[in-house]
């Protein structure tokens, strides 16, 4: 979703790009403020200067936490957005060679096992991925020789899977990488693997490649992370299928190893974490989850503390940067995600917020919307501030819930479940029929610019604040099967090959695609506590009928 990472593996590339935001955003009103995540925001040309600053001297994290704020401001620059995507690449290629548990995985594999997991990769990319003409088998290629060109240059890489190689001779190697094996022409999975086993043979002509598997595995994550941000490979853990780590991102919370310690690395701000524990920061380490105990921990310990909650809950023992006293946290496994109901006073309007799309989400919608109305409720504020998505079909039909008819979204793809799929509405009078004005920022993405973005073109709600993210893509955990095993006690499959998560599909909203400008409100407004306010004498309009359609803005992004 901070460049921070979720907890599950080296963060989905997803929720690494959307939690790279944190804003200080206001609750409803009658609840506790919570305090800020972070200082005031560097200026854009203060953030352009620290990320090029930072690309320069190889520190990529800091840069693409650098380019992810930047991104916010000026999401109209195809080269900012390329910039961004490097960043990422290098990032997810860092934290990687950094978890012991990928390292684990990649030292277990045996060259031809490696090969055939890359061979697997190249075989189901090009029929599962969104865009076919993208996802070519001679693309895939390109992007693996990049990964394996940026892998040398890493001194963990390096060190992990290689023998002291002289700088010189990798430095060499690397450059017959960009100008030869980068041109290569493959006609197909089978010249792909048999291209790359030549390749690795040559590079043990330069150098001793200690894991020569290595190349393989980082070849198949650069034929993932190619294709874009949200398409990547996933090692299993030790303890299961990395696509099955549970997280706290629906809570808002997010958790990373820094200095082998776990530390909390961002709070979404309005969310359920943040109202009930507002004395949380970044940078506070998390000293026990679940009575296991966290210091000097890795990666693989945590998602193991996770999958053991304690009473339906996770019990988290949390200590400021300082050392201040010790804060007990506890987050229940199941988050509602539709909390924070309530009337604004002394106005006939109600408030409640979408954390994120779950099942259960419009049965949890509809009972908000019935406690407001029995209230006194005649408009509502939905807060969709900070909501990074979740469930595609979830969003879809909380959108059944609050439009009688009409278009919500058309899902292109190669996938028969999504290849161009028109999803609409026929509620008709069990519809909702309250006036609705909508809250968005530059976090609310996927599923949410889903819902907001059918409301806004069906003219069923007026939206304020910032526009969106722009994540107008569905991805879906394909499943690698190469190097699974049986269980001689049960007989069963074994996961040890991982998963790919895969863009299956875009999204397109009634008026157009969502992806890169995003969702445009009617009404812009940067100061988090002032969009609140508008949203609240805007849904007074509404419901005293001074206002009955939404007034555009003007175009924000091209």
């Amino acid at each position: 979703m901070t460049a921070w990472a979720t907890i599950r593996r080296f963060g989905a590339a997803g929720a690494l790009v959307l939690s790279a935001f944190v804003f200080t955003s206001s609750p409803a009103s009658g609840t506790p403020e919570p305090k800020p995540v972070r200082p005031a925001k560097p200026t854009p040309a203060q953030l352009r200067e620290i990320a090029e600053k930072a690309e320069k001297n190889g520190d990529w994290e800091a840069a693409f936490n650098a380019y992810c704020h930047l991104f916010v401001a000026d999401r109209s620059s195809p080269e900012l957005r390329e910039k961004l995507n490097v960043a990422l690449r290098y990032t997810q290629q860092l934290r990687r060679h950094r978890d012991p548990s990928f390292q684990q995985f990649v030292n277990g594999v045996q060259l031809d096992n490696g090969l055939d997991l890359f061979d697997e990769v190249f075989q189901k990319l090009p029929v599962v991925y969104a865009d076919r003409e993208k996802a070519t088998v001679q693309n895939l290629w390109a992007f693996a020789i990049e990964e394996l060109d940026r892998a040398l240059g890493n001194a963990a890489f390096r060190q992990a899977f290689l023998d002291a190689p002289r700088i010189d001779k990798v430095d060499q190697f690397r450059s017959t990488l960009r100008q030869q094996w980068a041109k290569r022409s493959i006609a197909d999975h089978k010249e792909a693997r048999s291209g790359l086993r030549r390749l690795i043979a040559a590079a043990q002509d330069h150098f001793a490649v200690r894991v020569p598997a290595a190349f393989a595995i980082e070849a198949a994550c650069g034929a993932c992370s190619g294709l874009d941000e949200y398409t990547v490979f996933l090692a299993p853990s030790t303890a299961g299928d990395a696509s099955q780590i549970p997280d706290l991102s629906a809570a808002g919370l997010y958790l990373g190893i820094e200095k082998n310690a776990l530390v909390i690395e961002g709070i979404t701000p309005n969310s359920w974490i943040a109202l009930n524990y507002p004395q949380l920061r970044r940078g506070d380490r998390v000293t026990r989850l679940n009575s296991r105990t966290m210091d000097a921990t890795g990666l693989s310990s945590a998602v193991n503390a996770l999958r053991s909650p304690t009473e339906s809950a996770h019990q988290l023992d949390i200590r400021g940067a300082g050392d201040d006293a010790k804060i007990e946290v506890r987050i229940p496994v199941t988050i509602p995600s539709v909390y924070g109901t309530g009337m604004i006073p002394s106005k006939p309007v109600g408030y409640v917020r979408i954390g994120n799309f779950q099942t259960n989400t419009p049965r949890e919608l509809d009972e908000a919307l019935a406690e407001l109305k029995s209230k006194g409720a005649r408009a509502v504020v939905i807060d969709l501030r900070g909501n990074h998505g979740g469930s595609f079909l979830a969003s879809v039909e909380t959108a059944r819930r609050l439009l009688p008819a009409g278009l919500i979204v058309t899902t292109q793809g190669q996938v028969s479940d999504v290849a161009n799929q028109v999803f609409s509405s026929a509620s008709g009078m069990s519809a909702h029929d309250i006036p609705i004005v909508i809250l968005i920022d530059a976090e609310t993405a996927s599923a949410a610019e889903v819902l907001a973005a059918a409301l806004k073109d069906n003219n069923r709600a007026t939206l304020i604040g910032m526009p969106s993210f722009g994540k107008g893509t569905v991805q879906c955990p394909v499943k690698l099967v190469t190097l699974d095993d049986l269980d001689p006690a049960t007989g069963k499959k074994v996961s040890k090959t991982g998963t790919v998560r895969v863009t299956i599909a875009k999204l397109v909203a009634p008026s157009g695609p969502i992806s890169g400008g995003g969702i445009s409100p009617h009404f812009l407004e940067s100061d988090p506590t002032l969009q609140l306010e508008l949203a609240a004498d805007k849904a007074q309009e509404l419901a005293t009928g001074r206002m009955s359609q939404p007034i555009p803005a003007p175009p924000l992004i091209p």
